[in-house]
């Protein structure tokens, strides 16, 4: 074995025993964070245990990314408000987020250093290649949470009109809104719990006392989702002026669902385009050769038969 082999493997069965460590550590955590809150409550107590349960690697990253990050400005306030987007609504995001940047460049580059001092080329032109694990390592995090964001807010848009059909049934039956969007979040938990989290925080707040104007609009600005943000619009418009609820959500719902519809029309539409390239790349290239293989032998031994 090729010591640039044994080196390659050494660094990654070690990532991958940090991150698989990693995983199962967060997870015992997070179970017993949970324990705790159905134990204590939303209480100092609780809050104390939580913060002594929380991973070692995590404190570390808040410390880092306090040192790290810059006073509070429009890149903070709108890295919050991604954060938030995501579903991360600690009020230490930002910093565990810087923190993570910083620590995953330190790990990156050290990787990068050490396997090419095992390997024997470190040299100063392989030295200043290090900027782009850095750059890596930095840049990763704001992918993964880029990522992130995008899948959660595909999964409120496709499952919203289905959650406001069983709002509507709700309403009809007779129960409050705000009776409503809980029962419903009880029966989503496990079919929809993006959405039945969503519901369940707009009744803590509406329980907490506050207006359920100003409920709605903490709904909306929490996620940056534009259907549900149209959604909490016809809300408070119902609200304000008065007309039936249940009217408003069933017209509201139909062009949900027809918008919907057309966004899978036009996805199916861009499908041919998008497979012309696997096609002229992968598939006429073997299809030449099987068509045309046969016949360039057969000239090809004809020609050589004729000298």
């Amino acid at each position: 074995m090729t010591p640039a082999l044994l080196t390659a493997s050494v660094v990654f069965l070690l990532v991958f025993g940090g991150l698989f460590y990693g995983y199962l550590y967060l997870e015992e955590k997070y179970w017993r964070s949970v324990l705790a809150r159905r134990f204590y409550g939303e209480t100092r107590e609780a809050e104390d245990m939580i913060s002594r349960l929380r991973a070692p690697w995590l404190r570390a990253a808040q410390v880092l990314g306090r040192t790290a990050m810059p006073a509070e400005s429009a890149s903070v306030i709108l890295l919050r408000d991604r954060l938030s987007y995501a579903g991360f609504r600690d009020p230490e995001a930002v910093a565990v987020l810087y923190g993570i940047r910083l620590g995953l460049m330190l790990l990156f580059g050290t990787l990068y250093l050490v396997a090419a001092l095992l390997a024997g080329h470190l040299r100063y032109q392989d030295a200043a290649m290090v900027f782009l694990p850095l750059a890596a390592g930095y840049f990763f995090p704001t992918i993964l949470l880029n990522m992130r964001i995008r899948s959660r807010q595909a999964q409120i848009f496709r499952e919203l009109p289905d959650a406001l059909d069983l709002v509507l049934i709700c309403l009809e039956a007779g129960l409050s809104f705000d009776a409503a969007l809980f029962r419903v979040s009880r029966e989503l938990a496990n079919v929809s719990p993006v959405l039945a989290g969503e519901f369940s925080q707009y009744f803590l707040e509406i329980q907490s006392g506050l207006p359920r104007k100003t409920v709605l609009t903490h709904l909306a600005e929490r996620n940056g989702v534009e259907s549900l943000t149209t959604v909490v619009g016809v809300l408070l418009q119902s609200i304000r002026f008065g007309t039936n609820i249940a009217d408003s959500l069933r017209v509201h719902i139909q062009s949900m669902r027809t918008q919907r519809r057309q966004l899978a029309e036009e996805a199916g539409a861009k499908m041919s385009t998008r497979l012309t390239f696997p096609m002229v790349l992968l598939i006429l290239p073997a299809l030449f050769i099987v068509i045309l293989g046969p016949a360039i032998l057969n000239v090809y031994e004809k020609i050589k038969g004729g000298l």
